[in-house]
């Protein structure tokens, strides 16, 4: 038995845990693993070249992995060309090393997609699972699924999956610092200022957050039917609570409600529709409440209905409307 052979397999179970996420018990036995020198050193080389690896473009490595065969030929490329060829002999020797079935199953993508809605939503999108997304306007998500888990990584905006349900690999959500996990299941989950937010419409949710680059995560919470949850990307709970799955991504139906909302936080849900810019003329009228169901279509509708409850008008100045007394 080669010792560093068996070394090395080590070091790259170890980096494929990371990826995942390490718990603290987990973590704390890697660290006294590492307390090897060198065991420390075979991580490090393999995480290098793992890191490398991925920087690569999967065309320009079809095309290295070929043409690097040819030796002749790598004779009489000019020094940018050779210095590519360097790069992909760093491809291969990283396929040698970690192994092509561990690297495909956790760092090859079998599909990948980007999503971006601007004015309109992109509904009913579905995956090569049969799962499927709806993506309100503003919103961008990435889907990419390997051989052992399916992934979205929702940038910015909402979204609202309906996830097909298959055990040998579970759906990872990723939205700022909280990543959601999910076998087969139906929610949504908002991604603005900083802040998450969860709902769950049927089956059952774990939430976690991600507390540092490396991405450990620390398990939070489990949600099931009807339970709303929002975290900040500082691990802060700011809301956890039931839901009436009826309000649940009902931008899809153009619909929004609030619920004793402050005039300002209306606005600025409503500016996401319209791209109409709303100011107050003070913090006082900002901070008055309103509550019903408005359509995401139709702003006018909210303005004439705070007039009527508020001593308050709105006015046009140019490109902005401005809220202030009567």
């Amino acid at each position: 038995m080669n010792l560093q052979n068996e070394i090395d397999k080590k070091a790259n179970l170890w980096i494929i845990k990371e990826n995942e996420g390490l718990d603290k018990q987990e973590r704390d036995e890697f660290n006294h693993w590492l307390q090897n020198k060198n065991h420390k050193k075979s991580y490090e080389e393999n995480r290098e070249v793992i890191d490398e690896c991925l920087l690569l473009d999967n065309d320009f490595m079809n095309e290295m992995e070929n043409d690097i065969l040819d030796e002749e030929d790598y004779k009489e490329k000019n020094i940018f060309q050779r210095s590519k060829y360097l790069v992909a002999s760093l491809f291969i020797a990283c396929i040698f090393a970690f192994g092509t079935f561990e690297f495909n199953k956790y760092y090859k993508a079998t599909f990948e997609e980007n999503y971006v809605s601007l004015d309109k939503k992109i509904v009913n999108i579905t995956l090569p699972d049969e799962s499927v997304v709806d993506l309100d306007i503003k919103s961008q998500m990435k889907i990419a699924y390997y051989n052992d888990r399916r992934t979205a990584v929702l940038t910015k905006g909402k979204a609202l999956f309906s996830v097909s349900k298959n055990k040998e690999k579970p759906f990872l959500v990723k939205s700022g610092n909280t990543l959601i996990e999910v076998l087969g299941t139906k929610f949504e989950v908002i991604n603005l200022n900083k802040t998450t937010e969860i709902n769950v419409l049927e089956g059952l949710v774990r939430v976690n957050y991600i507390y540092n680059e490396k991405g450990d995560k620390k398990a939070l919470t489990q949600l099931t039917k009807s339970q709303s949850f929002t975290l900040n990307n500082l691990g802060r709970v700011l809301n956890y609570s039931d839901i009436d799955i009826i309000e649940i991504a009902s931008w899809k139906n153009d619909i929004i409600k609030f619920d004793k909302t402050t005039l300002k936080t209306a606005v600025n849900i409503l500016e996401r529709y319209t791209n109409q810019k709303i100011e107050f003329e003070s913090y006082e009228l900002s901070q008055l409440k309103i509550s019903g169901k408005f359509s995401t279509l139709h702003y006018k509708s909210f303005l004439e209905a705070i007039e009527l409850i508020y001593p308050i008008k709105s006015q046009k100045e140019g490109d902005l409307i401005k809220i202030v007394k009567k």
